[in-house]
């Protein structure tokens, strides 16, 4: 059927108007910031991560970068946690920016469960939908008894996700007793299985549970760039001793990285050793050191960060206050389109004391109901008051508050107290190597309300070397007895 020529005038007059109005649309919508996409997730600001002589930067901007997260235990003996629900959770409950795969492999040398492979690959996945690194760990302590497997492992890995910035390979957990050499030897064979499909960051472990790097560092593999090596520590069992290993490992120029640590003793259990952990944490900030802790599982042991109910152990609540802590002044969120600028919540003191402690404290402190700003839950202290006796409640932790402004925090005192003229309280900072005090305006609180205290930071020196965060309080030359005090909602803006 042939067209009329007026048919024909309307429908070319259709299409030029839908031509212009779509034009007009795409003028109208502004697109994406680029500054935006940037920050987004870790990955997409950092880029891969490549080894620069005892660093390690992000291929993007060029400098030191660091990443904190935690690692899955074993996927043979920890099965239903290794899928994207976890790690999903992982990263909007705890603020991960890494996660481990570790692959389960025998004595022999063979995975424990090859279907475990799919299991990798769903965390491998799951995390790269959500923007952050992965670490694919070949979990051995015998690692150099397969090579074949080894390899034959890593070459699938590696055409599978090579091309991915979020993704590392780590080649060998933890060597027991076995020599550098043999390590060596083991890694020389398998890196060029994954060099021949990607140049992504490879880490190789290094004698005694990953522990002496001071002799990898004295014989470094020099066949394949972009190599890391890994130092693994549990707080409740290593001390200095390790740390001058591992400075004396930087200090002859290789990049180190941290892929496991725990809180608690190196068997897996036992309570947290905060003043140890924190002596380590305090460490890793200052040398630029990525980590991820010991372990994603909900075994009966100090270690696991779950309860079999699906509630955070003591170590779970811990290992999300670290991270909360340190989120907010994490360098790819400093952005002002990553919410940089926007007031972020440290410590909301929900469910645990999120490493909270006291000082001229009776009792406490705890995580109560009976009161909150913000939420269910506050930190709560008793105290007994004397004339102008003082009060504290504080997270001794390292951290970089660079280019924050303001601290704060929602205080109150009980109503069962002598109080006398009144009980203050005052936001504080402790910085640099001398812990040296700074603090905001002592103010009046009540017991029939709350009262918000903060504290500007932009005269502060030493900002990126914050040692320690708290609050005084101060009580009235004639305040006596036993009373109460509540902290709650600690914001940095």
């Amino acid at each position: 059927m042939k067209m009329s020529f007026n048919s024909f005038t309307k429908s070319l007059t259709m299409i030029l108007l839908f031509s212009l109005l779509t034009l007009l649309f795409q003028a109208v919508i502004p697109a994406t910031p680029a500054s935006a996409a940037a920050c987004a997730n870790p990955v997409s600001y950092f880029g891969e991560m490549k080894a620069s002589g005892n660093k390690i930067n992000g291929s993007k901007t060029n400098r030191p970068m660091m990443v904190k997260g935690a690692s899955f235990f074993w996927s043979n003996w920890s099965g239903p946690f290794w899928n994207t629900t976890t790690v999903n959770r992982m990263v909007d409950e705890f603020q991960v920016e890494i996660v481990r795969a570790a692959y389960g492999v025998d004595p022999s040398g063979n995975p424990y469960n090859t279907a475990d492979e799919s299991k990798v690959r769903d965390v491998v996945n799951a995390a790269i939908a959500k923007g952050i690194y992965v670490i694919i760990d070949w979990h051995s302590h015998d690692a150099h008894n397969n090579v074949n497997a080894a390899k034959s492992f890593f070459s699938r890995m590696a055409q599978e996700y090579g091309s991915y910035d979020n993704v590392i390979f780590e080649i060998y957990n933890e060597p027991t007793q076995v020599s550098w050499g043999t390590i060596k030897s083991y890694a020389e064979q398998v890196i060029p299985a994954i060099r021949q499909h990607s140049d992504n960051l490879i880490v190789v472990g290094t004698p005694f549970w990953s522990q002496s790097v001071d002799q990898a560092a004295n014989d470094p593999i020099t066949s394949s760039g972009n190599i890391a090596y890994t130092l693994h520590f549990y707080a409740g069992s290593h001390f200095q001793s390790l740390r001058d290993k591992a400075n004396y490992a930087m200090s002859k120029g290789i990049p180190l990285f941290v892929t496991e640590m725990g809180f608690v003793n190196a068997d897996g259990d036992g309570g947290i050793n905060y003043d140890s952990t924190n002596q380590w944490l305090d460490w890793m900030n200052q040398n630029n050191l990525s980590w991820a802790n010991w372990a994603i599982n909900d075994k009966t042991e100090g270690a696991s960060i779950f309860n079999t109910n699906g509630s955070l152990t003591a170590g779970g609540n811990y290992l999300k206050s670290i991270l909360a802590g340190h989120a907010p002044y994490a360098e790819w969120r400093q952005n002002a389109a990553c919410g940089g600028s926007s007031a972020n919540t440290l410590y909301d003191f929900e469910g645990s004391t999120q490493g909270w402690t006291g000082s001229n404290i009776s009792d406490g402190p705890w995580s109560v109901n009976e009161w909150s700003s913000k939420g269910s839950n506050s930190l709560k202290a008793d105290i007994i008051m004397s004339a102008n006796s003082q009060h504290y409640l504080l997270l001794s932790q390292s951290r970089n508050l660079s280019g924050k402004t303001t601290l704060s925090a929602t205080v109150k005192h009980a109503s069962w107290d002598s109080a006398g003229d009144g009980l203050h309280a005052k936001i504080y900072a402790k910085t640099g190597s001398g812990w040296a005090w700074y603090a905001g305006k002592a103010v009046k609180i009540n017991s029939f309300g709350d009262t918000t205290l903060s504290f500007n930071l932009t005269s502060i020196p030493n900002l990126d070397d914050v040692r320690e965060i708290g609050v005084q309080f101060l009580a009235s030359e004639n305040s006596s007895g036993k009373s109460a005090v509540y902290v709650d909602n600690v914001t940095l803006q």
